[in-house]
């Protein structure tokens, strides 16, 4: 029994190990590649609790929450492990709050911060619609791979951007000036999907 739980404890703290160790290098690489980015025109944050990302958000809190327990209950044998999972919850924390933010760049869309080959350039967008919301729009652009051109048998893929209230005036005249007269935005209503939709 007591071999059973010492080994227990053992694969506890390699974990934990592994885990601190990952996210701060999964922190460290996301940072870096944010500084990386250049000409970045706006940026605005698409997490789904109030901004922010929702899971990393709740377990920092109840790192924090626990940490705290642990310290006024001087458990001391476990506040090195509550200190580990703070610094787990920070590094998830950042990572995912800048890996769901939306950067708008002079060259593209940047689909993933942690990928600058998934950039959508504006040169590869080929349509586009806005779909209006109670706060802010829905915009849903129609591009070609990179290496496609604009062959007639490419087919397009989708990317799906949330614009909040803010920021949705500025994202236009972005669009306006990136892609020009090339075509005209299909603007979607709401109101009129729904009569649609009743008739």
């Amino acid at each position: 029994m007591n071999v059973s739980l010492l080994h227990l404890q053992t694969l506890q703290l390699i974990l934990l190990a592994f885990f601190t160790v990952a996210t701060t290098l999964l922190a460290m690489v996301t940072l870096t590649n944010m500084v990386r980015l250049r000409n970045v025109q706006q940026v605005w944050r698409s997490g789904k609790l109030f901004g922010y990302p929702l899971f990393a958000t709740i377990f920092l809190s109840f790192s924090l929450v626990m940490t705290a327990v642990v310290w006024f209950q001087s458990i001391d044998q476990h506040l090195t492990a509550m200190l580990c999972y703070i610094w787990i919850g920070v590094n998830w924390f950042v990572a995912s709050h800048l890996m769901t933010k939306r950067y708008i760049t002079d060259n593209g869309i940047v689909k993933n911060i942690n990928d600058p080959s998934q950039t959508v350039a504006w040169h590869q967008i080929r349509d586009y619609a806005e779909h209006k919301l109670e706060q802010g729009s829905h915009f849903t652009f129609f591009y070609t791979p990179q290496n496609s051109g604009y062959e007639l048998n490419a087919s397009p893929i989708r990317l799906e951007l949330s614009v909040p209230d803010e920021e949705v005036e500025e994202f236009k005249r972005i669009l306006s000036r990136k892609l020009g007269r090339r075509f005209s935005p299909a603007v979607v209503y709401t109101d009129a999907i729904e009569q649609v939709k009743k008739k």
